[in-house]
């Protein structure tokens, strides 16, 4: 199919508006992305040290497939890129009870077996013989995807832009003021420059990609959208090598229940420990800190699950914003009453390991293209949401 090359300016320089701007680009549309950084802004949920790459979704075997699509293309990178950003160090799934059908563990481990995967089940016995920081007393079960493990984030998304500027999109440094609007056709957008000054950018489409800022400037977004807040804290060890793959993969420690995730360490010591829960709706600008109770909270997982590291100093905490939908599903979709306007948001704190599909969502959807994804994540209104897995890392 020929599509006459438009030109689209992309709202946020993300993971999203990266992987967008880089396809978009190449497949030879004409490209502005505006952002308020020519790097990755160091607000940015995907500006960041680490995040989950797995294809484990208890039952939900439409992620469990757009997942593995998306490692191809992660595996990919790795051959193709300077370096290699992800990190093919498998997933260590612990459960706090015998699993059971309808469990997060249970059903993740069973679709990974049903289509063609061997994750290593293991009992409390073997836990405490190949994983022996571990304290088996509290996760009597458990299995090891052999498919996923961690990218360096901030790192992919600094990539993405290096190679959509390669392939001809360009970038304004600047902030979304406002949509050009005439009618109900949008035609552009404004923008404050770094002298202040107001300015436009003209489009025949605009993507907005602006995570948990879409719907503060997209207001009317805001009951399908919210900003959301989750503590990220970082420990520091002596001896990295002891907290690394394979002695000490990425993990999910009764994720349903208890809801801690965490990574192995990085060379100068650094251990990244996330939890996921509800979290709370914040204004993205005033986002606030991980609180004390937080931190006291995260100390006793830390000495009834990994006793070794109940003392380790912190050395940095975060608060990582989430785009969450209404539903937990991503949102990449044409606002049907304001034609030319895309978003690209709602990634739920499990977005970022989709990053190499992305692109190829969003472009399809402006090139109104046949794509076996974007059914669920469409434009959509407030209905009763789906039971899923889907927000269990990010």
């Amino acid at each position: 199919m020929q599509v006459q090359p438009l030109d689209i300016v992309v709202v946020g320089g993300g993971a999203f508006g990266a992987a967008s701007a880089l396809e978009l680009a190449e497949r030879g549309h004409h490209v502005t992305v505006l952002d308020r950084t020519a790097s990755p802004h160091p607000d940015a949920s995907s500006t960041d040290i680490s995040k989950m790459i797995r294809m484990d979704y208890g039952a939900d075997v439409f992620y469990h497939e757009l997942a593995e699509a998306s490692l191809d293309v992660w595996e990919a990178w790795n051959a193709d890129w300077p370096r290699a950003l992800y990190h093919p160090e498998g997933f260590l799934v612990l459960s706090a009870r015998e699993a059971e059908p309808g469990s997060f563990e249970f059903e993740s481990e069973r679709v990974l077996r049903e289509r063609g995967y061997d994750p290593q089940h293991f009992d409390a016995e073997h836990l405490r013989s190949v994983w022996p920081v571990w304290n088996a007393d509290r996760y009597p079960e458990g299995y090891v995807s052999p498919r996923g493990g961690w990218a360096e984030s901030g790192a992919v998304v600094a990539r993405l832009l290096k190679l959509g500027r390669g392939a001809g999109a360009g970038f304004v440094a600047g902030s979304f003021a406002s949509l050009l609007e005439d009618g109900s056709r949008v035609s552009g957008v404004r923008y404050v420059a770094e002298d202040k000054s107001v300015r436009t950018l003209k489009a025949d489409r605009v993507i907005v990609a602006t995570g948990a800022w879409t719907p503060v400037l997209l207001p009317w977004l805001s009951d399908v959208l919210k900003p959301v807040a989750q503590p990220v804290v970082h420990y520091g060890v002596d001896d990295a090598s002891r907290w690394q793959s394979p002695v000490f993969p990425p993990f999910a420690a009764d994720m349903a229940g208890s809801g801690w995730y965490g990574f192995p360490a990085l060379d100068d010591g650094r251990i990244k420990l996330g939890h996921h829960a509800d979290g709370c709706v914040v204004d993205p600008e005033h986002r606030g800190t991980v609180s004390e109770d937080h931190l006291d909270l995260a100390r006793v997982f830390l000495a009834e699950s990994l006793p070794e590291l109940a003392d380790a100093p912190v050395v940095g905490t975060r608060v990582c914003l989430y785009s969450d939908s209404f539903d937990g599903d991503l949102w990449i979709g044409e606002d049907p009453e304001r034609s030319g306007l895309i978003v690209a948001a709602g990634g739920s704190g499990h977005g970022f390991k989709f990053t190499p599909m992305i692109g190829k969502l969003v472009a399809d959807t402006i090139e109104r293209r046949e794509n076996p994804w974007l059914h669920r994540f469409a434009w959509r209104s407030l209905a009763e949401p789906r039971q899923e897995a889907a927000r269990m890392q990010h």
